[in-house]
């Protein structure tokens, strides 16, 4: 595994974990499966106000990030 990550690391790339974007697609899904397995409560309402804007973000620095990458 250390290999592997050696490998990745030795390319140049950015490591997935260091992302915005990886963490904040993380919290995206975390807060609905929280919310319904520790019963926190919130409506459907407030789960996709605050998922919305995070999905709106990751969509929009891909986007970003794609015109980064063609210049």
């Amino acid at each position: 595994m250390n290999n592997i990550l050696s490998k990745l690391s030795s390319t140049g790339e950015k490591q997935f974990w260091h992302s915005k974007k990886f963490w904040a697609a993380i919290v995206a899904v975390a807060v609905p499966i929280l919310n319904h397995f520790f019963k926190l409560g919130l409506t459907q309402e407030v789960v996709v106000q605050v998922v919305g804007p995070i999905s709106a973000y990751i969509l929009g620095q891909g986007l970003a990030d794609l015109g980064k990458n063609k210049s």
